[in-house]
């Protein structure tokens, strides 16, 4: 029987760390999954497409805006969707990379989901990301299916 007091505490971590990794899963990294890719990198676009007025400000916005995807189920997309701060700050073994400019260890992120009525269970889950060097916001977007 659980107690009330502090000695004996529940560790999200230790749940988490019972799924299976994405890695050895076939979602890792090299799949595609598990890694945060900053998306206005000047360095993802041709030297045309830089020189677009709408894409010009979008690289030299004041914001990052960064993608990642899970295999929900898995090790790494339960601590991105319960520690996301730790995710984001590329403090989760087996998530490669972080959120550029993340805005300290506990920041404020706001979150905004698609298809919240859809089950985790089994099914990618892709997030944009925007962080302005004091907060962050994600949209997460869960796939639909039956």
């Amino acid at each position: 029987m659980a107690t009330h007091d502090n000695k004996e505490r529940i560790r999200p971590e230790d749940l988490y760390d019972q799924f299976p990794r994405g890695d050895e899963a076939g979602f890792g990294p090299a799949e595609g999954y598990n890694r945060f890719v900053r998306l206005n990198d000047p360095n993802l676009f041709t030297e045309e497409a830089r020189q677009d007025p709408v894409i010009r400000q979008f690289l030299d916005a004041p914001f990052s805006v960064t993608y990642v995807q899970f295999k929900s189920s898995h090790r790494e997309s339960e601590y991105y969707l319960h520690k996301p701060h730790l995710a984001m700050a590329g403090l989760v073994e087996g998530i490669e990379g972080l959120v550029e400019g993340f805005p300290g260890e506990r920041p404020r992120i706001g979150t905004y989901v698609i298809n919240h009525d859809q089950t985790l269970a089994w099914r990618v889950t892709r997030s944009l990301i925007i962080e302005d060097g004091a907060q962050a916001g994600q949209m997460i977007h869960k796939e639909a299916g039956a």
